[in-house]
Parts: C-alpha cells; sequence; structure tokens
C-alpha cells in the first residue's frame, strides 16, 4: 500500500492556527510586562521609603559627633585631647563619605528603576496593542452586530483602557527620570575619583564643546548700536580697574572707578569681592549695651537682599507675596528717606513664584551706579529708581522657573545693568545673560545660555587676555562677566555679550558666586571642588587655564574671599577653611558654632563672619516661644588668618538673625538683620 506524501498544508501551520498562537504570545507578553512594571515600581517605592535624610549633614550620628568636636575643642588642648579630636575628625570624615554613598546608592537605583520601568512599559503597551489585533474573531453568520451591543463596547473600553495605561506608565517614567537627575557625583566612583585627586591637579573634564555665544555673533543685539562703548566707568574688582580709558570722567553716565571704590555699589562691593577698603571699622558691638551700635532701623517688608551704600544713602529691597518695595536710608541717622513700591505688570502679578525661606521674594541685592539704584525681585520684576525715589522704568523678565527662588544679584558695566537670568534645566535653553540700559531699561544685548537654574551672582573683572588657543583679541586687559552655574564658568564680553572662555568644573546646585584677585577666577560650590582659573584665555580652557582645585570645606551657599595670600571657604555649617591662594594647599581649618549663609568679608588683615544660632532658652520672651519658626539671634566672629591657624579676636551679638553681607564705609558697616538695618561704627 503506498502513501502520499504530506501536502504542504498537513506538514505546516495554517494561518488560521498560527494567529491564535501569535495572540495567546503576545497576552502572555503583556501580563509578564506588567507584572514587572508592578514590581519594578513596588520596588521603588519601598526604596523611598527606606531612604534617609538627603542631605547627609543633618544626620543624627554626624550632628552629633560634631557637637563632641565643638565640645573638645574648647576644652584645654592636652596631648590626649588633641588626639581625641584627631580621631573624630577622621570618623567624621568616614560618616560623610558613608552617607554620601548610601546617597549616591539611591540615586542610581531610582536612575536604574526608571530606565526599567521604561522599557516594561513600552513592551507592556505593544503586547498588548498587538494582542488585541490578534484577537480571534468568532464567525458571524447572521446579521452585523448592532453598534450598542455590549461586546462592542467593552473592546471600545479596552483599546482606551491599554493606550492610558501605556501612556501613564510612558509619563511616570519620564518624570522619575527628571526627578532622579543627579544633583551631587552620580555615583561611588566619581566621587572617590573626585576625592582621590592630588591637589594641584586641574581636576575638570574638557567641556564638551556645546553652548551658545561663542565669538561676537553668539549675542542677540537689540538696537542697531555697538552697546558700551564709551569709556571707563565698570565695576572695580579685586583692586583692579575695569575699562580705564582716557577721556572718561565723571561727566560719563556711568561712575569712575574711583566713585565705585568709594562705595559699595553692589552684593559684596566692588567687584564683588567682599573686601572693604576702610579698615577703621569696628571689631567690636553688642546691640543689648548698645556698644557701638550706631542706629537700626525697621525695615517695612521682610528680604534677603544685602545694603548698597552710595554716599550718605543706603538703598534695600522688600517683597512679600503681593508687594515689592525699595527703600532708601539716610547713612547719619537711619531714617527711611523714601520707599517705593514696584509696580509690576499684570503678568507679574498674577501669581506669586514659588520660593523658599532661604530666599524669599527679594534675594537678590540690587546695584547702583550713582545715579540710579537698580533692583530685582523673584518674581521677574527689574526696576529703576532715580535717588529720589521716583519710578524711572521698570519691565518683566517673566517668573523664573525655579526651584528654590531667584537670588542671583545684579552688577554693572559701565551703563548696562547684567542680569544672570538662569532657569530650568541644563537642556530646556532658558536660561540668558541680560544687559539692561541703566538710563532706559532696554535691552542691550542677551545671550543664551547653556545651563540650568543657579543662584549665583555675576561678576565684572578686568584681566589680561590673548593667551589661550584660538584667541583672536590680540593681547591686552579685556573686561569680562564672570558667570557660575552647572557645569561651567563662563566669562563674557560686557559690551555685547560675546562669549569669551569656558571651564567645566562645577555641578548640580551652584549657589557661591565666584570671586576675582590678581588675574585668577576662584568659583567653588559643594560637591565637585574648588577651582581657580587664570582668566586670560579663550575658548573652552578646561584642560589649559584651571591652575589648582580643592576638596576640603567646601561652601553651598558662602561666596570665597580671596586675600593678599589666602582664599577662604565658608560652609554653611560653620567650617571655615583657608588654602594658600597661589598654590592651593590646604592649610587650615576651623568650627564654628553656627548657621551661615553670610559670605565672608576682609577688613584689613582681618575677616568678619555672621552667622544665626538659635535664641538661649533662657532668653526666648512670650511672642517668641510662639512662633512656629526656630527663633534665631545673630553671632559675628572677626578672625585673623594665619600660616597655620586662625585667631578668634572678637565675638558679637545682635539680637536677631541675619542671612545677608555687611557694606562696609570709613569707621562704619551697615548690616541687616531679619526685622532692622543696622549701623555699626564708633560714635
Amino acid at each position: 500500500m503506498t502513501t502520499n506524501p504530506p501536502s504542504p498544508t498537513q506538514s505546516q501551520s495554517s494561518p488560521a492556527t498560527a494567529a491564535p498562537r501569535a495572540y495567546t504570545a503576545a497576552v502572555r507578553t503583556a501580563v509578564v510586562a506588567g507584572v514587572f512594571c508592578a514590581v519594578v515600581v513596588g520596588m521603588l517605592l519601598v526604596d523611598y521609603a527606606r531612604r534617609g535624610a538627603v542631605d547627609p549633614h543633618e544626620s543624627a550620628s554626624y550632628q552629633e559627633a560634631k557637637a563632641k568636636l565643638v565640645e573638645l575643642t574648647a576644652k584645654a588642648q592636652t596631648p590626649e585631647v588633641e588626639a581625641e579630636i584627631a580621631d573624630l575628625r577622621v570618623w567624621i570624615r568616614a560618616v560623610d563619605l558613608q552617607l554620601r554613598r548610601e546617597y549616591f546608592a539611591h540615586r542610581e537605583f531610582s536612575r536604574i528603576g526608571a530606565l526599567l520601568l521604561l522599557g516594561g512599559g513600552v513592551v507592556l503597551l505593544v503586547a498588548w496593542r498587538t494582542a488585541t489585533g490578534l484577537c480571534p474573531q468568532v464567525p458571524d453568520p447572521g446579521p452585523h452586530t448592532p453598534p450598542q451591543d455590549l461586546e462592542t463596547r467593552w473592546t471600545r473600553w479596552a483599546r482606551a483602557g491599554v493606550g492610558a495605561v501605556g501612556l501613564l506608565l510612558v509619563v511616570v517614567a519620564i518624570a522619575l527620570l527628571a526627578s532622579t537627575r543627579a544633583e551631587v557625583p552620580s555615583s561611588e566612583a566619581e566621587l572617590v575619583a573626585l576625592l582621590s585627586k592630588e591637589k594641584g591637579t586641574n581636576g575638570g573634564t574638557k567641556g564638551d564643546g556645546a553652548g551658545v555665544g561663542t565669538g561676537v555673533g553668539g549675542a542677540e543685539k537689540v538696537g542697531g548700536e555697538q552697546v558700551g562703548a564709551q569709556g571707563a566707568g565698570g565695576e572695580s574688582a579685586g583692586g583692579e580697574q575695569v575699562g580705564t580709558e582716557e577721556g572718561d570722567g565723571p561727566s560719563a553716565d556711568f561712575p569712575t572707578p574711583e566713585e565705585l571704590a568709594r562705595n559699595w555699589p553692589r552684593f559684596r562691593g566692588p567687584g564683588g569681592s567682599g573686601v572693604s577698603a576702610y579698615t577703621d571699622v569696628p571689631t567690636s558691638w553688642d546691640e543689648a549695651s548698645g556698644e557701638n551700635v550706631l542706629w537700626k532701623t525697621p525695615v517695612p517688608l521682610p528680604g534677603n537682599s544685602s545694603p548698597v551704600v552710595w554716599n550718605d544713602r543706603v538703598f534695600l529691597s522688600g517683597a512679600d507675596e503681593k508687594t515689592r518695595q525699595v527703600y532708601c536710608f539716610d547713612t547719619a541717622d537711619g531714617e527711611l528717606l523714601w520707599q517705593a513700591d514696584v509696580p509690576g505688570t499684570p503678568q507679574s502679578r498674577a501669581e506669586p513664584p514659588e520660593v523658599t525661606r532661604d530666599t524669599g521674594y527679594a534675594a537678590p541685592t540690587g546695584v547702583t551706579d550713582g545715579r540710579r539704584f537698580y533692583t530685582m525681585f523673584a518674581n521677574g520684576d527689574v526696576a529703576a529708581f532715580d535717588f529720589g525715589g521716583k519710578l524711572v522704568w521698570q519691565q518683566s523678565l517673566g517668573i523664573p522657573e525655579n526651584s528654590y527662588g531667584h537670588a542671583a544679584s545684579l552688577a554693572m558695566y559701565r551703563n548696562l545693568v547684567i542680569v544672570q537670568f538662569d532657569q530650568g534645566g541644563r537642556k530646556e535653553g532658558k536660561s540668558r545673560l541680560i544687559a539692561l540700559e541703566g538710563a532706559t531699561g532696554k535691552t542691550a544685548w542677551k545671550v543664551p545660555r547653556p545651563v540650568p537654574s543657579s543662584w549665583a551672582s555675576p561678576i565684572v573683572v578686568r584681566a589680561d587676555g590673548g593667551e589661550g588657543a584660538g584667541d583672536t583679541s590680540g593681547g591686552g586687559a579685556r573686561d569680562q562677566v564672570v558667570t557660575a552655574a552647572d557645569p561651567f564658568v563662563i566669562a563674557y564680553n560686557p559690551a555685547d555679550g560675546a562669549e569669551l572662555w569656558r571651564a567645566k568644573c562645577l555641578q548640580a546646585d551652584v549657589g557661591p558666586s565666584p570671586v576675582f584677585r590678581d588675574g585668577v577666577v576662584y568659583t567653588a560650590n559643594e560637591f565637585p571642588q574648588l577651582t581657580a582659573i587664570k582668566a586670560d584665555g579663550s575658548g573652552d580652557v578646561t584642560d589649559t587655564h584651571v591652575l589648582w582645585t580643592g576638596e576640603d570645606g567646601l561652601p553651598d551657599t558662602c561666596s570665597p574671599l580671596a586675600a593678599e595670600k589666602h582664599l577662604f571657604l565658608l560652609a554653611s555649617y560653620g567650617i571655615f577653611t583657608c588654602y594658600d591662594r597661589q598654590s592651593g594647599r590646604w592649610l587650615w581649618e576651623m568650627e564654628l558654632d553656627g548657621h551661615f549663609y553670610s559670605s565672608p568679608s576682609l577688613v584689613g588683615e582681618r575677616v568678619y563672619l555672621f552667622g544665626e544660632v538659635e535664641k538661649p532658652e533662657e532668653e526666648m520672651t512670650a511672642e517668641d516661644r510662639e512662633s512656629d519658626e526656630p527663633v534665631m539671634v545673630c553671632r559675628a566672629w572677626i578672625i585673623e588668618p594665619g600660616a597655620e591657624e586662625g585667631k578668634i579676636v572678637a565675638e558679637n551679638r545682635l539680637e536677631e538673625g541675619c542671612v545677608t553681607s555687611p557694606a562696609f564705609q570709613p569707621g562704619r558697616f551697615f548690616i541687616r538683620g531679619r526685622k532692622h538695618l543696622y549701623a555699626i561704627g564708633q560714635p
């Protein structure tokens, strides 16, 4: 008996058989992907619930160790105590490193989990859509099913549900990715690499070359004329004059370098350096007894902006959710000469920006050119007032997208007001550096910045140029606007906004402002490093002009202070650190009992530090006890730095908290507390 060979239809699966198999595979894939996504979400939630404090320095063990270190430091320094102090410092640093390792591990876990969730969600969506397309259809020999039958409705609802679930998963994954962007070194290996670098290496990685505004063509010119083509009169920076050309004088519509040096025209004074031109400032005062407190005057609205002084006038700003004001006080007796509202625009008045207590609605310090006072607020309003209190102009830059609230102070170059308007994320392209004409408020130029939100203030300096690769300036001194934000320190030509040079040396939230002295820019923030950059290059100078880096005592808020021989850092938790400014060698550190947001200042050979401590319980009033927030008082330390240690020569106090930086004038200084403006000086 013969057997016929099997036909193709007998030896292979038919389309009718293959479709159910594909449908089953798609359904099973969707189920597995769904279970996978659920497991990932559960693990992320468990990890989030197990996280400790975000800031390692707020852990209980760390704080206890610091308190013990302060206690031991106050004791007589016997060999046994010194040995115990040394051991405790080693332990504190080890705990700090361990806490950071845990923090990085959590961040890496969240990042990987978000990627897995995104991948699982995509698989789930594709598999489910495939299954719905392959769903076996029962033959229907009868009339077509009416649209309103139950099966049709279920099919329509199922498809809509699948689409909604897929979209939700994608949105959740993207949100997790965005929320876990590394604010600090993203891995333990990166941290170890940072901690193990030898002092004196440049410590940076070559910039990616991306960015906008390199060269003259990078600036967006507004109007048809070259801006700032007049003579000198920019800020005096680190003892050097900005823009000193012949023919400039008091007749110009901006001050001379001599006028700027005599006054305190901006945050941290001439050049943003924090260095006083006057050395006859008192080292002791006490509000309770009235010693050397010339006067104190209430400030109507709160604000964290610092005082600005020009001749016989002190300027401040204040604001709350609804009102923004400028104040002018008499330097002689503290009389409030005038106060004026900044009306704003319908856009800026529509909704108050989100801010924190550390910034508030009036954190940016204003600037003056001796003709007008310029101010800025957290909602993006910028305004100019003449010295009689009349509003000259105002404009709104738009409410900045800033997680803590806008805090960058204003700077001036000749007749231009410089605004560092950083906001959003690095890839969003929302940050700008803007120059406004002082007399009119019109935009002279603006350039985009490849950086996210920052809180540092720009400085205007004059430094030699012409030594970098690709330089076309022809050498000689040149004026620069120096800015700091993640990840770049960038210098611009203040006349037109063209980028001069950049160095990639920052990371995460950048609050401290840069400082300049003797041709070198110094910048630092808490996580990456302290960096000294020679300011005479062009283009990307990360690998060519970084003189040295430091890793100890890094600040999160307070700006560096550059003295003749030393470079000082002040961390908010009270570590005051001294480096050799030329070599970058770490010299010494001292710990102070206080929280510090005021940047250090230099008067002669002495450093002035202002911090906050909680008011002692025995001094609390009934009103103090009813407060919802900690009641703070100001403590001030005067320190004489040496080659091996710093010596506290005086400790002083004010009866309210203080987070601002002082303004120095002959024989006195002005400082803003939480509620009052003080004048400290000898009668």
